[in-house]
């Protein structure tokens, strides 16, 4: 079986699943009992379990399931949660100010999973094809590097050239360029209209300098060229790193506010917890 037709059967079985729920819950209805609570209890469990991620996350060294078995896991969770969501709210827009919270806070846990989901497998390919893959960490180090390289080259071409032609061709297009990231949503996007421009700026140029210059100008060129790459696995890896800043807080207050909505509705309707 292949990945993409056990993805379609797992993703039928949470439709299954989440249907079975929908057909439980009506039958509560005509039997005129509080079908919310049982879906609300459902929902409350699914949302529990998918915590579980992030925990089993921080703690690697467990003798559980491996990770990337819980990343399954978490998404077809995920989607099933979704669906019970829906008709726990019986596909209404939910009324009162805590109903309310719960289910914005829901749909943006929902959306920035389901965001983080896309970004995890394209932005990994993306980054593979590009070439050598960085640690994050070390990206400023090396960008730190590259702004010394390109400065010494320029002092050097000075030096040995006689010219200030390309030291100010550096000055007025990539210095400042140089000295931090640069270009983070066209390299999201992958439009790549800033190394095009540069591009074009160094064809511009090469056509008034000597053969001298001409090389130390191939030089820069390439320096340029690997600190767009740098800046490119930079957005990648950031915006990878960094979803999870709003998944993971907005999760554990929407798990907050959703305990303190149970309670609540318990106590207003004298059921047991």
């Amino acid at each position: 079986m292949t990945l993409n037709s056990r993805m379609v059967w797992r993703f039928l079985f949470v439709v299954v699943l989440a249907a079975a729920v929908y057909v439980f819950s009506e039958a509560l209805n005509i039997r005129l009992w509080t079908a919310e609570f049982a879906t609300g209890w459902i929902l409350l469990g699914g949302m529990l379990l998918l915590t579980l991620l992030n925990v089993r996350k921080k703690v690697p060294f467990l003798p559980a399931v491996p990770v990337r078995y819980w990343l399954v896991f978490h998404l077809y969770l995920g989607w099933f949660t979704v669906g019970v969501f829906l008709i726990h709210i019986d596909f209404s827009m939910p009324n009162g100010a805590l109903e309310l919270t719960i289910a914005i806070l829901f749909v943006i846990v929902a959306l920035s999973g389901v965001f983080g989901i896309f970004i995890s497998r394209s932005f990994a390919k993306r980054l593979t094809r590009r070439g050598e893959e960085l640690i994050y960490e070390r990206i400023p180090l090396f960008r730190h590097q590259l702004r010394e390289a390109a400065d010494d080259l320029c002092a050097f071409s000075v030096e040995k050239t006689g010219s200030t032609s390309i030291a100010e061709f550096y000055m007025n297009h990539l210095q400042a360029w140089f000295r931090g990231p640069r270009d983070f949503i066209e390299h999201l996007f992958e439009l790549n209209g800033r190394i095009f421009q540069l591009e074009r700026a160094f064809d511009d140029v090469n056509r008034y300098l000597n053969d001298d210059e001409k090389e130390q100008l191939e030089e820069l060129r390439a320096l340029v060229r690997k600190k767009y790459d740098l800046d490119y696995s930079y957005s990648l890896q950031r915006t990878l790193k960094y979803w999870l800043f709003i998944h993971i807080p907005v999760t554990y207050a929407l798990l907050v506010l959703a305990v303190a909505h149970v309670v609540l509705v318990h106590a207003f309707t004298g059921a047991v917890l």
